[in-house]
């Protein structure tokens, strides 16, 4: 069973994601955490600009390589939204997931089109919603437990 769970940022897909996993026993991807690599190997190779080294990057991302603790950091989210952008890493990573739903028994996915355009046949499709306060104090408390010094206003 594929279980695709779509929705703004800090709205919670993520959490959902994981407990959906662990009670079902299912693998969970969460997708915003490839680009974050891609763009995490970009900085590190100095090639964010460089369309052609992005989509490289994504094209031989090793799923068992992700460090979620690394990859949530403030200059990682601006990077990934650069590479985020270029249909060339969309296209790679697409394959990369549609491999990781089609596991035996399923899989759990959240990200951003999970259930439009990664899984559109999934048999499960949750949209996660919250309001634009809740989804703020949702993130600035996420950066406070990662030792982020920084105000909410």
């Amino acid at each position: 069973m594929i279980i695709a769970i779509d929705g703004p940022a800090a709205s919670g897909k993520g959490t959902l994601g994981r407990r959906i996993a662990a009670t079902l026993g299912l693998p969970h991807l969460d997708t915003g955490l490839l680009y974050r690599a891609v763009a995490a190997r970009c900085l590190a190779d100095g090639t964010l600009d460089d369309e052609m080294a992005s989509a490289d990057a994504a094209r031989t991302l090793d799923l068992r390589s992700l460090d979620p603790e690394k990859l949530r950091t403030g200059a990682l989210g601006e990077a990934a939204s650069v590479v985020a952008a270029r249909p060339v890493v969309r296209g790679a990573l697409l394959d990369l997931q549609r491999r990781f739903a089609e596991q035996p028994g399923g899989a759990v996915l959240d990200g951003r089109d999970i259930g439009t355009v990664i899984c559109p046949h999934a048999p499960v499709k949750l949209f996660v919603t919250a309001s634009a306060d809740v989804r703020a104090t949702r993130r600035h408390r996420e950066l406070l437990e990662r030792t982020c010094d920084i105000a909410f206003e």
